[in-house]
Order: C-alpha cells, then structure tokens, then sequence
C-alpha cells in the first residue's frame, strides 16, 4: 500500500479524501481543532491515521491552556504531529517553542507514541531533543538537514520523509541521494503549492517510481519497503 506519512488531512474537503481511499494518510494537526477534525475524519476514513499536534507556525496563536487540552486528548491519536521547532518561520520565540517541544517529546516517550517532526533549520536541536527523551519512533519529514547527520538519525531507529518536491529541490534531493532506503517514508503535505507544485496525497505514486529511479530499484521494491518502514515507525 502506498503511504503518506504526513498530511494536513483536516484541510481536504471530504470529497477530495475520497479520492485517497487506497493510500495510507498519517493526518497531522496543527492544534486543537485541527486534532479533533482528524480524529473526526479517522472514523469515515480507516486509511488515515490521526495524530495530534501543535505547529511551531500556529504556537502564537495558542495558549498554554490549549496545550494542555490537546496533550489531554492523547490517548484518542495514533500518534504526535506535527511539532516541532522553526527558526525561520515561526513567530514563537525558540525558548517557548522547545519548551512545548519538550512537553510533546514526553509524552511521547512515556505513551510509546510516534512522533511526526518539523525541523525546519533546527535538525540538530530537534534531534538531540528526541534523542534526550528516548522517543523510541521519530519521523523528521521533509528532511532537507545536513548530510552527516542522516547516519545518527538512521541509528536511532528514525526516519525521514522524501516530498514530491524532490524532482525541484536540489537540497532535498541530495538527502535522497544519500539515504539508505529503510530509513526512508514517503509523504505529500499537502495540501500545499510549493513552487508550482500542488502537493497532495495522490502525487504519492509518482514519488515512488522517482524514488526507484534514484535509488535504482523497482517501484514495487520501493513501495514495499516504505510500507514496511511505515509499519515499524508506527507501531
């Protein structure tokens, strides 16, 4: 089966989602109701698997008391997502974001619960985070961090994800070039227009005979290992 590992899956119309049915979706959240919605949406839809969260983007906008009531809504999620830390984006200030950062990777650790993460120029500092509260199942998506640190993200257990923006995305590119497929999920985000680029869960297929291609495989070698992959992180 074919798999996004991250997804805004709350901003789908319903009839866009149908059109998904046959991929598996982690939909992640980026603060209370976008956690409910997900949740909502898990019981119409079986192939998405809800994770709740708070966005280091969104972190201005909520209060400390919305934390505590997503944090409170754990045990209803498959998983934690998407949190995390940005420098180049969000308006929080870093102290308070990896306080709250902290406060997920907790749970996390205590609940075994995977972690969907953004890392947007804070790879390091997000991954020394992790690693200090023995978060067993960590996603990195849209890895586009430095090339060294994919070996210590791979002996961890970790993973990182590959974007369909790869094809335009010299960076990211490279980071595919380099990583060993068993470390390796595929996700879309969207829905997101990057770069002329409308990103949804169906341009998942495509990913996968990219991702063959580089990596000199066939599509369905490469489909099964991230569904493998997949299976591992999520457990």
């Amino acid at each position: 089966m074919l798999v996004d590992s991250h997804c805004h899956t709350y901003s789908f119309r319903i009839e866009e989602l149908e059109n998904f049915k046959d991929i598996l979706i982690v939909g992640v959240s980026e603060d209370y109701q976008s956690s409910i919605r997900n949740l909502e949406l898990s019981t119409v839809f079986p192939n998405i698997l809800p994770f709740l969260g708070a966005h280091p983007w969104s972190l201005p906008n909520i209060k400390d008391k919305e934390i505590e009531m997503i944090i409170e809504l754990v045990e209803k999620f498959k998983g934690i997502g998407e949190v995390g830390l940005d420098k180049k984006y969000s308006r929080k200030s870093i102290d308070e974001q990896v306080k709250i950062f902290r406060l997920f990777c907790e749970v996390a650790s205590e609940k075994n619960l995977p972690l969907n993460v953004h890392a947007l120029d804070t790879w390091r500092e997000c991954f020394n985070i992790v690693t200090s509260y023995s978060v067993k199942h960590v996603l990195f998506h849209w890895y586009t961090g430095p090339i060294d640190l994919l070996n210590e993200i791979a002996s961890q257990g970790y993973y990182i994800s590959i974007n369909p923006a790869v094809v335009i995305q010299p960076k990211h590119m490279k980071v595919l070039e380099k990583a060993e497929l068993d470390m390796v999920l595929t996700e879309s985000d969207g829905p997101y227009l990057y770069r002329g680029m409308n990103l949804n869960p169906l341009k998942i297929r495509r990913l996968v005979e990219y991702i063959a291609k580089v990596k000199d495989a066939s599509p369905e070698y490469v489909e099964e290992v991230v569904e493998e992959n997949f299976k591992k992180f999520i457990c």
